[in-house]
């Protein structure tokens, strides 16, 4: 307190000086602040410490000027905060000075009420490890930063009611592993005063998320399925009472899990913004209901196999979904996109760069690549040849088409490719 006691009696000088060297009467100090935990008329909470401070030491007179007058802390001393917002105000202090004293002394209040939840986590929540041995682990951890996110929203409500202002304050992670980072810039996006509502939601979402996953055992039953597609319908339902059309679009593309999944996926298209937009879209109103994961809608039992279903395959809406995408972005755009979404073409137009190929050469090595897995699935369907035929024929097939594929992409760029396939090489 030794250097919010210095920076008072400045101000105070400055005062002193500035209005013309005059004699001021000592003021009468105020009734001594109550003891810590005596009840107030005011829901402020009682500063850290309200013992009044020991008068300051005198001023060294100035050589021919008058000894400037002494200065007790207690007289801006309160053990409300309210009011010694309000004395410090009037000797002039100014507000970044203020709000430090602050912010600094409402810290020390609450770190005994936040150490105990501060704990050292033993292990990384990396998803690694048995995930039903480690669950009573990743519980009290959840618990432990749930009390603690509380106590600093209610210390960040009491700066804010002080101050006007509100320190940092990190969303309240799960237990499973997600792009926080991610969430929490989309939350500095927002405009200021949507941000707690809008954090709320997502914070719920989360927990709710993760209750599910316990209630099935992380098996993605059809129950299972068809209660995430709900908690994802009511948590945009709900964001949609905050936000308008346009900030909830933006918030999205920020974060969730259609923008990342799409992120990932868009290597070597380089779209516009408009472009990105109407890819997220196409994408969004498939994927949004079961998180950015059409292939969630296959079902399984409960030993994890697939259940037949009448409902739309994950293959029926991929399809719908790119119908909507090619409408979007026009034939040519459409095709290149499609392209970037195929494993097969990223990878020979990564080998492509790696060893100069032209367009038109990667372009002809992923025909040839395409034409060579339907001659082997017909091969594989052939039911008039012995074992032995087919893999002879298989064989022969493999040979013809490495001659022909290392033909375009040349001997080193093929050899690369097999690599990378785990294919063996036909020399």
């Amino acid at each position: 307190m030794r250097a919010k006691l210095i920076v008072v009696v400045l101000c105070f000088t400055a005062l002193v000086l500035l209005g013309g060297i005059v004699t001021v009467g000592r003021m009468k100090p105020p009734a001594p602040p109550a003891e810590r935990g005596e009840v107030m008329e005011t829901a402020v909470p009682l500063r850290a410490s309200v013992k009044v401070r020991r008068e300051v030491a005198k001023q060294e007179s100035v050589a021919g000027a008058p000894p400037v007058p002494q200065f007790h802390w207690s007289e801006v001393e309160s053990a409300d905060y309210k009011e010694y917002i309000s004395r410090l105000r009037a000797v002039q202090c100014p507000e970044e000075t203020i709000r430090d004293i602050i912010v600094a002394d409402i810290n020390k209040l609450y770190a005994p009420r936040e150490a105990p939840f501060k704990l050292v986590v033993e292990a990384p929540e990396d998803g690694s490890g048995d995930w039903h041995a480690d669950r009573p682990r990743r519980q009290a951890n959840f618990e432990r930063r749930k009390q603690l996110h509380a106590i600093q929203r209610e210390k960040n409500a009491l700066l804010k009611e002080l101050l006007g202002i509100e320190l940092p304050l990190e969303p309240l992670r799960g237990r499973d592993s997600r792009s926080y980072e991610l969430f929490e810039a989309a939350f500095k996006a927002l405009p200021a005063h949507k941000r707690d509502a809008v954090r709320e939601i997502q914070e719920n979402y989360w927990q709710m998320s993760d209750a599910l996953k316990d209630k099935y055992d992380h098996k993605r039953t059809p129950e299972y399925l068809e209660e995430y597609r709900q908690i994802n319908i009511d948590r945009k339902a709900r964001l949609e009472q905050v936000l308008t059309p346009d900030e909830l679009e933006e918030y999205d593309m920020r974060h969730s899990n259609v923008a990342q999944n799409l992120q990932n996926s868009l290597e070597g298209f380089n779209p516009t913004e408009e472009e990105f937009k109407a890819i997220y879209r196409g994408r969004k109103a498939i994927e949004e209901p079961y998180g950015g994961l059409i292939g969630m809608a296959t079902p399984v039992d409960a030993q994890g196999n697939p259940i037949a279903t009448a409902q739309e395959s994950s293959a029926d809406r991929r399809q719908r979904m790119n119908e909507q995408i090619r409408e979007a972005l026009g034939p040519e755009r459409a095709r290149q996109y499609e392209l970037s979404q195929d494993g097969t073409y990223r990878t020979l137009a990564r080998l492509g760069q790696r060893y100069e190929l032209s367009p038109e050469a990667v372009m002809k090595s992923y025909d040839l690549q395409a034409t060579y897995r339907t001659q082997q699935q017909e091969l594989m369907n052939n039911r008039s040849l012995s074992s032995a035929e087919r893999n002879a024929a298989m064989k022969q097939l493999r040979e013809n088409h490495y001659n022909q594929f290392s033909g375009v992409v040349g001997e080193r760029a093929a050899k690369a490719y097999q690599r990378s396939r785990g294919e063996v090489s036909y020399e």
